[in-house]
């Protein structure tokens, strides 16, 4: 198996230690890493590197981060980098009125600590939407809104079945190995709905880590010559 990245390091978004603990333990799993390099092109199960290197796979898998969908109405001024509307400190799209954009789709360069606009993870999404939402009910009460400001809780990320990376706390606290696979089990379950909902995802998660099945539900229906019938294989 290889991993083909870009650019210097993998896990971008994470620590420098996140970067070296990923690459290491990836590498005893036996994974090829190449960085700083890109895929040009694929064709007769050969992926082509920009480095004129051919690797023979029949299996790509494609990675390449989260381009937004754009919308009818929105002027071309108003789209940055990754088709992400242009936000100003209260997430309101540049350009329009009464048009606001949290999330993905939406990038914000008024936060000095990211000047370069969010990462689109799920916490930025979570608090952006939590800030909008209260802002809303300030202008409908005639009161002023607050600008967004991201607090960094930290970012996560499962290498293997064993192992994880943790930056807790703005990266300033580093966790690997199977603690960090236990930190990120249990600040997942804290953030879903209710008890029914933790208890349920827990028992999965134990069966699927000790049986080492991930309860995976695939329809297969391979091509057969001998019948006119089509063989069904189910997996759960």
């Amino acid at each position: 198996m290889f991993i083909i990245d870009g650019g210097p390091a993998l896990l971008a978004e994470m620590s420098a230690q996140s970067h070296k603990d990923a690459y290491k333990a990836l590498s005893k799993l036996g994974v090829k890493i190449i960085l700083n390099t890109t895929v040009t092109d694929y064709y007769n199960d050969k992926v082509v590197l920009s480095t004129g290197d051919i690797i023979e796979t029949k299996s790509l898998i494609w990675a390449a981060g989260v381009i937004a969908k754009t919308f009818e109405g929105v002027p071309p001024a108003s789209i940055g980098r990754g088709r992400r509307m242009i936000t100003d400190q209260y997430t309101k799209v540049q350009g329009l009125d009464d048009v606001y954009a949290i999330g993905d789709i939406s990038i914000q360069k008024t936060d000095a600590a990211f000047p370069n606009g969010h990462p689109q993870l799920a916490q930025p999404a979570i608090q952006q939407g939590s800030t909008l939402a209260e802002n809303l009910i300030a202008l409908a009460n005639g009161k002023p809104m607050k600008a967004f400001k991201y607090v960094d809780k930290g970012t996560m990320a499962i290498i293997g079945s064993r192992k994880a990376v943790c930056d807790l706390f703005t990266s300033k606290f580093h966790v690997s190995g199977f603690p960090a696979l236990l930190i990120w089990l249990f600040i997942h379950l804290v953030q879903l709905i209710n008890y029914r909902n933790k208890l349920g995802a827990l028992l999965n998660w134990s069966i699927a880590y000790f049986t080492r099945d991930p309860s995976l539900r695939m329809i297969i229906r391979p091509e057969t010559t001998a019948s006119p019938e089509r063989a069904v294989l189910k997996q759960e």
